[in-house]
């Protein structure tokens, strides 16, 4: 997975870094949800730098030299809250490399779980700035499940496409919500991941109230939205009633 030779030269290390992973997608991932490959999209395509060739998956590609965060620096605020409520969401490629350009890790986060609950406004750019009043965001990754973060490479190692296709497909049951149900459930699976554990009963999220006050501020009736999104979970199969406001969770 090294870099291969670029013709020209680039004058900065961030360019180099930009069309090495940029080239690595192209050339060695390939879509999770079909198997096909990728193409790039046109320049300025806003939020999206690959197309399945295929399905028409889109794809966003940030890299990083080192370990993501928590959070992960994003473009314009309100552009991106647009695309989420229109439904036009993309993926999102996490690819992380070493100093000699080696892909270390790359994650992959379904569109299904790029929700308006992650975005995180930054403060408008000052007067003195050239783009006076823009606002950009972060993403919250870590509201976000264990299910919604599924790795392609892990330790410099590429991770087989059945595993990779499987893990897509457990939660392929939500692309039929609408974003704001997807948001609602993506939070909630978030919650189930936090416990730690494949059981868990209702009071253990009922403890995370305080915080969905503050990611919800204008709902007032939490708990009975919890127990919305254990239904919908149940139904889909992705956890198991067990009775006594107790559930399992199957993946």
């Amino acid at each position: 997975m090294n870099a291969t030779e670029v013709q020209r030269p680039l004058r900065s290390a961030s360019q180099r870094a930009r069309v090495f992973s940029e080239n690595w997608v192209k050339n060695h991932f390939n879509c999770p949800c079909c198997s096909s490959s990728l193409s790039h999209t046109p320049n300025n395509t806003i939020a999206l730098d690959f197309i399945c060739t295929d399905c028409s998956q889109g794809f966003e590609l940030k890299s990083k030299l080192g370990n993501f965060g928590k959070t992960v620096v994003n473009g314009a605020y309100g552009t991106l809250v647009e695309c989420i409520r229109a439904g036009n969401a993309p993926n999102l490629l996490l690819l992380s490399y070493s100093d000699d350009l080696d892909v270390r890790s790359l994650l992959v986060i379904p569109k299904r779980f790029f929700v308006e609950e992650i975005v995180v406004p930054r403060r408008p750019l000052g007067p003195q700035c050239r783009r006076a009043g823009w606002r950009g965001c972060n993403l919250n990754l870590s509201i976000l499940p264990d299910a919604a973060k599924i790795e392609c490479v892990r330790d410099f190692k590429a991770v087989d496409q059945s595993e990779i296709a499987n893990r897509w497909r457990e939660t392929s049951f939500m692309d039929s919500l609408s974003p704001r149900g997807q948001g609602w459930l993506a939070v909630v699976m978030g919650l189930i991941s936090k416990l730690k554990r494949r059981d868990f009963c209702l009071d253990d999220l009922y403890r995370f109230e305080g915080e969905m006050k503050l990611l919800y501020p204008h709902n007032h009736n939490i708990r009975a939205k919890l127990r919305q999104q254990l239904q919908r979970l149940r139904d889909a199969g992705w956890i198991a009633f067990e009775g006594q406001g107790c559930y399992r969770l199957n993946y």
